[in-house]
């Protein structure tokens, strides 16, 4: 799905609708009425709200889940009764965005005056929202919050100094000094303002004029407008305070205008001098003094009472308390915090997770229908019911959690188990794209302070029997909670605070250490760039622009600038090529042919050679190109004719060309030329640390998400999948499915086109990959230093990026062998490994089984190598492309503006040839496990050859497809099943050889083709490879020869031959087929017959193979 963050991306109207076309008529005889309590005020004339408690009404949706678990409804005053889940299931169904999403309601609405249009309480249409949104979002990732470490600790040890002195008897309130706490670190971080909350007797007035303002537009939210009306005192003291608070908010905003600190680390910079890159404009000062309030209001007593929560369940469990202050021990010590620590507090993290599971600050999760829908299977929700979840239960089923659901146990949240839950189980931050973008910062400050505290002191309860009590409106806070602190017996005075000589000492030590270790994590220095160089390419699936990527990279730690970097057919639309610098050219040939985006270029240097002209003086190039051996005939015939030509035009050849089969190693080949290349041009053999690749990469526990894919600058859009089934018996081959995609409103496609479909790595690749570099399911990755467009400069989970950022089973390199032995220490174990496989006879067998970088890491356990390195020996994911196999003018296949595509795929999987794990196709595996309402990341791409029905639809039409390459001929078979059902334009004979195992295991489409053929739309020639019966096994090449007459018959009367199916096999062996027809018929020899055959190819003989 695409971020909504971006313009044309929001859950607008058309996406409502596109959503709202897969209603299916529910069938209410089956359904169960959603049970609901008996009124028990004024006879229900005001509904259930006066009967919640009225200090805590979260109190009272709690009571009826423990009666009428796991759903219920209330009638507060709303269009429809408000609904409340209470299980891990219904709130799993909740969680899908085609049924449910997430809009302002009541409670927002009463917290406008106080919050306007900032992030809480504006809608999620208003323009305000999304620029706040864009700009803030990035500021509260790993990069920011890094830069906000220092503030936090400082608030934090101030807080523990402050323990400290008042010594061990002392009686701490704890939610007061949490609370102040957290109020005093959003205003220092978020706006460089101290609220100086540790040097006063009472709280600052602000914090108390916020905390009235949200508790009593909490109590608005519950009440019915006529009862409000009742409490007008209270609405004119809630009318005073905010007065007073945006008076305080304009002073902040007045001191950073009068005093600017460019350098400040806070949000407010951000905030007022930012631009959003979509609209070019800035916030605006009213939307920031909104803002400020949303900011501490969204975090300080939401943070406060879990750092609260956090402290009773340590204390209540003894055990896991000191477990989680050996943890700190282990990673600390006596030594002062640092930002790096945080990551490896795995335990404490936990006790976190498992604090905000038991006992949530907030009361409710809530979504609202987008059409009439059936919940559980048996309850029916209106289009634009509220739907909530009550985590205080959805977060203790004992279904997902155990029965031990209501203890605290923290291990149940470390990353091995944490894994291992279902989706939606644990959602403490809200989803979706409101969800709580604070969340990296709340965690970062709940670590640094429980981190300090249980480095310095022993927590206790002040009274031991003591039971939780809560108290609030929008959320919840422990109420007479009392902690003791003790100095720990080894604990002086000043350990563990920022700003001593031992701190002094320790960075002087880190300095030192990254004096003499320059390169540790792979990222090295270059040279002063000198040297312009020009690269242009051509391709239709993004190979050679990865390869222009990576050529970006390494072409600087040769002293050289790549300057231009356009595709061919763009760089010499003006009819010439640069020469002033070099030009480097990477082109693929598609049987024979030139890639859609250099056929122009080929062309214009072709037209030169006939004529005999020459390149202006100072023409310099070098070509590589990339090819499939299956195609033997035409194999690199486009590279070697451009760097042929280009001589011929009197260009001066830099080097000679390099190329490589895909079919076998695409990057060993390239690396190898592209370091040659390098080295030729800037007449440098020791570059600067070649080897050392890699990017200085950052992990960070967040969970932020992530930006859309794009493909080669086309947009990926959505679609959602409304059929999925099985096609054949997988005990005769691989699994075969059908799967129908409706695209997005606006979309169109022709029969022949295809659907480039953004596939994911498989999770059991993926989570080798995250346990390989000890990552978890949380962790997300910046990268700073990477010229890569797939590599992330903006904060991404990890998990995210290795599932759909970059390919995880490509063949390893010699190249990346040679790097992965580079980070092995001399005469080492793995150095020596390493090298044995760099060996060419052990590398090509390695190559043969498919072993991938993270196979070859398997195998050397020990190795160091750092995840920045890892990523960047990757190539980005590539989007697959299928044929579509159906038919726009299909009367099925049309949905209003939604028109319906289906995919005919074979699935990858088998057993991984290396030995590890299973391999499983990117795309095809992908495809295969989606259901019916889920979205996929796809695209349509036009065809560029004339893979097209021919316009007259009289014009015969013989088709050869074996397996899945029935998808583009049942796309034409349906579409003119239409034509003839309209009885407007008459049909030319058509035949399909197809090719199957058996008449009853794998004969895809059985049913549809012989009514298709009843109605004289086509005639099918089947052909079982495996028939069990007697009759011998056939192809269809086989039975192309047996009716060549009649094939030869149908061409001399200007039939189109259409061909799909695997190019090693089909393609090539129906290609031999129709030259040896041709030989008979014409008398030809086969050198003849390769020429005829060439000729009419992609006009009257159109493939597509793989």
């Amino acid at each position: 799905m695409g971020c909504p963050a971006n313009p044309g991306n929001e859950y607008d109207e058309k996406k409502l609708q596109e959503q709202q076309e897969t209603q299916q008529e529910i069938d209410h005889s089956k359904l169960l009425p959603i049970p609901a309590p008996p009124h028990h005020s004024y006879f229900g004339m005001l509904g259930h709200s006066p009967d919640l408690d009225s200090t805590l009404p979260v109190k009272s949706y709690w009571k009826f889940m423990d009666e009428y678990a796991p759903i219920y409804q209330l009638d507060l005053a709303m269009e429809h009764p408000r609904v409340f889940v209470g299980s891990r299931e219904l709130v799993n169904e909740m969680a899908d965005d085609s049924t449910y999403i997430k809009f302002t309601h009541r409670l927002h609405q009463e917290m406008r005056p106080v919050f306007g249009d900032g992030l809480f309480s504006a809608e999620s249409t208003d323009k305000a929202w999304w620029k706040a949104h864009r700009l803030l979002v990035p500021a509260f990732g790993p990069i920011g919050l890094s830069k906000m470490f220092d503030d936090m600790q400082d608030l934090s040890a101030q807080l523990v100094l402050k323990w400290d002195r008042f010594g061990p008897e002392h009686e701490i309130e704890c939610i007061e000094d949490m609370a102040r706490l957290t109020f005093d670190t959003i205003g220092l971080c978020a706006f460089g303002y101290r609220f100086n909350e540790f040097y006063s007797k009472e709280p600052h007035p602000f914090m108390k004029q916020l905390k009235e303002s949200i508790v009593e537009s909490g109590k608005r939210a519950n009440r019915p407008d006529i009862v409000n009306l009742a409490y007008y005192r209270d609405e004119q003291h809630r009318r005073d305070n905010i007065k007073n608070m945006r008076e305080l908010c304009i002073k902040i905003i007045k001191d950073r205008d009068e005093h600017p600190k460019p350098d400040a680390k806070d949000l407010l910079n951000v905030m007022l001098n930012g631009v959003d890159k979509e609209t070019g404009e800035k916030l605006g000062v009213d939307n920031v003094i909104y803002q400020i309030p949303t900011l501490l209001g969204g975090g300080y007593e939401t943070t406060g009472a879990t750092l609260c929560f956090i402290y009773y369940f340590l204390c209540n469990n003894p055990d896991k308390l000191a477990k989680a202050q050996q943890e700190v021990d282990q990673i600390v010590g006596d030594k002062v915090l640092t930002y790096d620590m945080l990551r490896n507090l795995k335990y404490l993290d936990a006790c976190m997770k498992e604090a905000l599971r038991l006992q949530h600050p907030v009361s409710l999760l809530t979504r609202f229908a987008i059409k009439d829908t059936v919940l559980g299977g048996k309850y029916f929700i209106k289009k634009g019911q509220m739907v909530s979840g009550i985590w205080r239960h959805f977060h203790r089923d004992p279904k997902v959690w155990g029965e031990d659901a209501d203890e605290f146990r923290p291990e149940r949240m470390l990353d091995v188990n944490f894994k291992e839950l279902p989706p939606n189980s644990w959602k403490p931050f809200g989803d979706g794209l409101r969800a709580c973008i604070g969340r990296g910062f709340a965690e970062q400050e709940i670590l640094i302070h429980i981190a300090m505290a249980l480095q310095k002191f022993d927590v206790e309860k002040v009274d031991p029997n003591y039971e939780m009590q809560l108290t609030g409106q929008m959320g919840v806070k422990p109420v007479n909670f009392k902690i003791r602190v003790h100095r720990r017996s080894d604990r002086s005075l000043n350990v563990g605070i920022p700003g001593g000589a031992r701190q002094e000492q320790e960075k002087a030590r880190q300095t030192q250490q990254q004096a003499q270790h320059p390169h540790q994590n792979g990222v090295s220095a270059t040279y002063e760039v000198k040297k312009p160089v020009s690269v242009f390419f051509g391709g239709n699936m993004g190979t050679s622009e990865s390869l222009v990527q990576a050529l970006e990279r390494s072409a600087p730690t040769y002293g050289l600038e790549l300057i231009d970097n356009q595709d061919l057919d763009t760089a010499t639309k003006n009819k010439t090529l640069p020469t002033d610098r070099p030009t480097v050219i990477i082109i693929p040939s598609y049987e024979g042919r030139p890639p859609d985006n250099a056929k122009k270029f080929v062309s214009w240097i072709e037209q030169l050679a006939s004529k005999g002209e020459r390149l202006p003086p100072g023409t310099k190039f070098a070509v590589f190109g990339v090819g499939n051996s299956d195609w033997t005939h035409t194999f690199h015939k486009v590279p070697k004719l451009v760097d042929q030509t280009l001589e011929q035009l009197g260009a001066e050849r830099i080097m000679e060309a390099g190329f490589a089969n895909v079919k076998r190693d695409l990057i060993g080949p390239w690396e190898s030329w592209s370091e040659k290349l390098c080295m030729t041009l800037s007449g440098i053999t020791n570059p600067t640390n070649p080897d050392r690749v890699g990017v200085d990469v950052r992990i960070e526990k967040n969970n932020l998400t992530t930006l859309p894919q794009a493909l080669g600058g086309e947009q990926m859009a959505v679609g959602v999948v409304t059929a999925n089934r099985e096609l054949a018996d997988t005990s005769i081959g691989a699994a075969k499915r059908h799967v129908e995609v409706r695209l997005p409103a606006g979309s169109e496609y022709k029969s022949g086109d295809y659907l480039i479909v953004q596939g994911r790595n498989p999770d059991e690749t993926v989570f080798r990959v995250m346990k390989r570099f000890d990552l978890g399911a949380e962790d997300v990755m910046t990268v700073q230093s990477s010229k890569k467009e797939f590599i992330p400069s903006q904060p991404m989970a990890v998990e995210h990026f290795l599932r759909s950022g970059v390919e995880l089973a490509q063949p390893i390199t010699k190249r990346q062998l040679a790097t992965l032995a580079s980070w092995a220490k001399e005469a080492s174990a793995e150095r020596i490994q390493l090298e044995k496989m760099h060996d060419d006879t052990e590398y090509q067998q390695r190559l043969d089984k498919r072993y991938s970088v993270i196979d070859i890491l398997e195998e050397v356990p020990g190795l160091p190598l750092p995840f920045g390195v890892y990523i960047d020996l990757l190539l980005p994911l590539s989007p697959r492309l299928y044929s579509i196999s159906s038919s726009p003018i299909e009367s099925i296949n049309k949905s209003k503006a939604c028109p319906v595509v289906s995919l005919t795929f074979d699935l990858f999987e088998e057993p991984a040839k290396s030995g590890h794990g299973t391999f499983r196709g990117v795309a095809s595996s992908y495809l295969a496990n989606r259901i019916p309402g889920d979205c996929i990341p796809c695209l349509v791409r036009p065809t560029k050859v004339p893979f097209r029905l021919p316009p007259d639809t009289k014009t015969p039409v013989i088709m050869l497809a074996a397996g899945t390459g029935i998808a583009p001929m049942r796309a034409f078979i349906q579409e003119r099943a239409a034509i003839k059902r309209a009885g407007e334009r008459k049909l030319g004979p058509a035949l399909l050889f197809f090719g199957c195992r058996h008449p009853d295991k794998d004969f895809l489409y059985r049913a549809e083709l012989a009514a298709w053929e009843s109605e004289g739309v086509v005639e099918v020639i089947p052909c079982f490879s495996k028939p069990d019966d007697a009759n011998k096994g056939r192809h269809v090449p086989d039975a192309l020869w047996e009716h060549r007459e009649r094939v030869w018959e149908l061409f001399r009367e200007g039939a189109n031959v259409y061909t799909c199916g695997s190019a090693a096999r089909l393609g090539s062996s129906s290609a031999a087929t129709w030259r040896r027809i041709y030989s008979e018929k014409m008398g030809k020899s086969e050198v003849e017959a390769y020429e005829w055959l060439d000729q009419i190819k992609n006009e009257r003989y159109i493939s597509d193979v793989w």
